[in-house]
C-alpha cells in the first residue's frame, strides 16, 4: 500500500513539475541564471520532500512550488525590461581576449585561470589567441570566441541597451558620449529612451534598434 502511495505521489508530482516548467518559459540549461538554479533546486527538493512525506499534505509543496514559479516569471519580466535589474541578477560578460590580448586582471577578478581559458579554445579548435578578435566569458560561464577573420562589429557588447548607454563599453572601444550623441542625431533619433540596441560596427559605424 505503501508503494502504491509513494508512486501515486511521484506521478502527481511530475505532472505537477512538467506544468510549472512549462509555465516558466524555454531556456537552455547552460543559459541559466544563478536565480534560475536556485529557483529549480529548491523545487526540486520540494517536490522530493512532498513524496516522501507521509502526512500526504501534498498541497502545501504544491503552493511553495507555485510560488517560486510565480517569483522566477515576474523577476524575469522585470530583467527584461530593466538592464541593471538583469546585470544583478545574471551578471555581466567579461571580455578575457581583446584583438589577441589577454586581460589578466578579468581573469582573476572572474578566477578564470589560464588552462580554463586554452581548454575552452582548444573545444573550438583555436591553438592561440592571436588569432582571436574577442574571448567572451558569458554570465553563463561558457566562452564565446569570435575570429578576426569573421568579426564585423567594431565592439562585442551594445554601447545601448533598452535605452540606457553602456559607459564601460564607450571606455572599452574608445569612444565619448558626445561622440554616440551625434551618430544617434546623424540618424534622426531625438531619444536614448527609444533605442533597444545599437552596435558598433566597423569604419565607427553605429546600427540602431528602435523600440
Amino acid at each position: 500500500m505503501e508503494v502504491l502511495e509513494i508512486i501515486g505521489k511521484t506521478f502527481l508530482a511530475y505532472i505537477f513539475l512538467i506544468i510549472v516548467i512549462r509555465i516558466m518559459g524555454k531556456r537552455e540549461v547552460g543559459n541559466l541564471s544563478i536565480f534560475d538554479l536556485a529557483v529549480y533546486f529548491t523545487i526540486s527538493d520540494l517536490v522530493t520532500m512532498s513524496i516522501v512525506d507521509k502526512r500526504n499534505e501534498l498541497w502545501l509543496p504544491a503552493v511553495s512550488v507555485a510560488f517560486l514559479a510565480l517569483m522566477q516569471i515576474v523577476l524575469s519580466k522585470i530583467t527584461m525590461k530593466s538592464k541593471r535589474v538583469r546585470d544583478i541578477i545574471d551578471g555581466k560578460m567579461s571580455l578575457i581576449i581583446n584583438d589577441g590580448q589577454l586581460d589578466f586582471e578579468e581573469m582573476k577578478k572572474q578566477r578564470y585561470t589560464t588552462d580554463d581559458l586554452f581548454s575552452q579554445l582548444r573545444d573550438k579548435g583555436y591553438d592561440s589567441p592571436t588569432c582571436i578578435r574577442w574571448a567572451i566569458l558569458e554570465t553563463s560561464g561558457k566562452l564565446s570566441v569570435i575570429s578576426k577573420d569573421i568579426s564585423v562589429t567594431n565592439y562585442p557588447d551594445p554601447l545601448i541597451t533598452d535605452g540606457k548607454i553602456s559607459f564601460d563599453n564607450l571606455k572599452a572601444c574608445q569612444k565619448t558620449e558626445q561622440w554616440l550623441y551625434k551618430k544617434i542625431n546623424e540618424q534622426n533619433i531625438k531619444k536614448i529612451s527609444d533605442i533597444k540596441l545599437a552596435l558598433l560596427l566597423e569604419q565607427d559605424q553605429l546600427i540602431l534598434f528602435q523600440k
